[in-house]
């Protein structure tokens, strides 16, 4: 008896699900990714072992049955589903990063990016191989551990001269899947196709169905933030930052703003570029009164320009509010500007000499503006969250805040007496004693009146599982006067309401949200 996987091409294809980007595979949760295994006999305790690795590491296996056995002649086709969406989730981790350095943006890049030890993006790959009884004997293909690797295969780009690629189209990208946290496939989007198994990625459903000059972005979920072409347009249907929010965002002097971008290389060898950052600041007349860029990727780090297929495809942040510009980058005097834009660019490689003199060559994301504003609201409480993009965002609160405090205790009965007195017992001591007390802090927040779409956006903050209250930075004096530490504190939302008005045009929503503080509040028990 004989047992292997069949090619549907040369190039080693198994499966069309295995057609997609690297960055698409673990995303749609109802996806079915198939492995083909044949054989010349029927073993009705046929299992495919599939080994599970994030960051090279083994955590975890599947043991799977065939959702489908059929039979041609002498030759049984075993068909299995891997669905590794949710056991994979449970080891992605994020943080928002807690300290940075006083004008070093290298040393920080290093901190809250390359080094960050919460990434919010793991690297995965799959390893399967087949087993079965035979009689009490367990027949297995491998020694020890499962050794074929599950590849993903892309597209090839039309070339007007031969590429030497076989006629099939596709080529094996490599074994490297990312899975960086977010919901990608979830939402309002368009790529979402309700009571279908979620099969998207480089084609839909299966055989050949290449027929869009824009393969890659048009049918990825993910791809529309990987934006990896030279050629970028202003306004466009994709977004290179990881963030749902609004491109035009008002912000005060003293606030903090981070966005988010995928950066490095993907598994399946496309090169993310995002090489400078620039900042470009603007008078009320629209006047650039200020500009300086900022370099991204270094030789001689693990973001230089790649020269080989290493995975290095990772969330980076990007300070960028007012507060972060002065403390990382340079001194503004904002008292003459009225707004500033912040934009990605591709640029020469890390190791040519023209980079740093040329400096950025062309947009490689879209342009965020930042509006300046002095709040004349009674409140003023600005809140982080995790969005849905695997990303941080931030918004000020300017309109009404309460706090409370809940103080609640368990107490014990312990009858006072003295044995050293001959005198009957007196109620000089305390009876009743406190076990444990528990203070609930918690506050209430209420927006101003916002439009329907940016209401839309804010929604995000009512289901995130990270969210902090945002307080100024702050050098603390034990530690290194060049550090800068973020006062971050933790919460969470327990409610919302909305309040809703309409005008002649649009509809209007107000929102007023329950919030507790998520870290501990300490109180010593009762003696």
């Amino acid at each position: 008896m004989s047992f292997g996987y069949p090619q549907l091409y040369a190039n080693g294809l198994n499966s069309n699900t295995q057609i997609r980007r690297s960055t698409d595979m673990i995303y749609q949760r109802g996806g079915t990714y198939e492995v083909v295994l044949t054989g010349s006999t029927y073993q009705s305790s046929m299992q495919l072992e599939v080994d599970l690795y994030s960051d090279d590491n083994k955590v975890g296996s599947m043991s799977l049955v065939p959702y489908d056995v059929t039979q041609s002649g002498s030759t049984y086709t075993y068909r299995f589903n891997i669905r590794p969406y949710d056991y994979l989730s449970n080891f992605v981790e994020s943080e928002h990063y807690q300290y940075y350095w006083l004008n070093d943006w290298y040393t920080t890049n290093q901190d809250i990016n390359i080094n960050n030890d919460y990434p919010n993006k793991i690297k995965v790959n799959f390893k399967y191989g087949y087993k079965y009884y035979s009689g009490a004997t367990q027949v297995t293909e491998y020694v020890t551990s499962p050794t074929n690797n599950f590849n993903h295969y892309t597209d090839i780009p039309f070339c007007a001269t031969s590429t030497g690629f076989t006629a099939s189209g596709f080529t094996n990208t490599g074994n490297y899947f990312d899975y960086v946290g977010g919901s990608f496939q979830m939402g309002k989007e368009k790529y979402y196709l309700p009571n279908f198994d979620q099969e998207l990625g480089t084609v839909i459903g299966t055989g050949l169905t290449i027929n869009t000059t824009d393969i890659n972005r048009k049918l990825s979920p993910m791809s529309q933030y990987i934006m990896d072409g030279p050629s970028v347009p202003e306004m466009s249907e994709t977004g290179r930052f990881l963030t749902d929010a609004p491109r035009i965002q008002t912000i005060q002097e003293h606030e903090n703003y981070v966005l988010y971008f995928l950066n490095g290389q993907t598994g399946d060898r496309q090169i993310s570029e995002a090489d400078f950052a620039v900042f470009e600041f603007y008078d009320e007349n629209d006047n650039q009164i200020a500009y300086f860029e900022q370099q991204i990727n270094w030789s001689g780090t693990t973001y230089e320009s790649p020269t080989g297929y290493t995975d290095t495809l990772r969330i980076f942040g990007l300070p960028c509010g007012p507060k972060d510009i002065t403390n990382i980058y340079a001194i503004v005097d904002y008292s003459l500007v009225a707004y500033y834009r912040v934009q990605l660019f591709y640029a020469w490689p890390t190791n040519n000499s023209n980079r740093i003199g040329l400096g950025p060559i062309g947009p490689s994301s879209e342009g965020f503006y930042f509006y300046l504003y002095d709040n004349c609201g009674p409140e003023d409480t600005r809140l982080s969250f995790m969005n849905a993009r695997g990303g941080y965002d931030y918004f000020t609160f300017t309109k009404f805040r309460q706090d409370v405090k809940k103080i609640t205790r368990q107490t014990y009965n312990n009858r006072y007496y003295a044995t050293n007195l001959s005198s009957a017992d007196r109620n000089i001591g305390r009876t009743v004693k406190t076990f444990d007390t528990n203070v609930d802090r918690e506050f209430v927040l209420e927006s101003d009146y916002l439009s329907e779409a940016y209401g839309d956006w804010l929604e995000q903050l009512f289901y995130s599982p990270i969210v902090y209250e945002m307080k100024e930075d702050y050098i603390s004096p034990l530690d290194r006067q060049d550090k800068i530490y973020k006062d971050l504190r933790p919460i969470q939302i327990l409610s919302t309401e909305v309040e809703t008005i309409n005008t002649k045009h649009k509809k209007l929503n107000k929102y007023r949200i329950t919030c507790k503080y998520a870290d501990g509040f300490f109180v010593n028990k009762g003696f």
